[in-house]
């Protein structure tokens, strides 16, 4: 796997396609409030979707992550501010 030359620290990421141009795109938001977007193959969501229940079915506690991540920020901030994702 290749390191990336540019890291990010993402706090909201979708997939958005394209049909007209059958196109698919992930937009990545940052913590510094820049907007990414990449454009990616045809079929790779159907890939990505494949990749993130193959981490799931080897790394299970991974789900958990969101939760503790959760409870890390209330504790430290007293209150969690939810958010949903653009």
């Amino acid at each position: 796997m290749l390191r990336p030359a540019a890291r990010y620290h993402a706090i909201s990421m979708e997939l958005a396609a394209y049909l007209d141009a059958q196109t698919v795109e992930m937009h990545i938001m940052t913590d510094t409030g820049k907007t990414i977007a990449i454009v990616c193959p045809r079929d790779s969501i159907f890939a990505v979707q494949k990749h993130i229940e193959k981490m799931g079915k080897a790394c299970p506690e991974i789900a958990t992550w969101s939760e503790q991540y959760r409870a890390k920020l209330k504790g430290a901030e007293g209150c969690l501010q939810s958010f949903t994702p653009r």
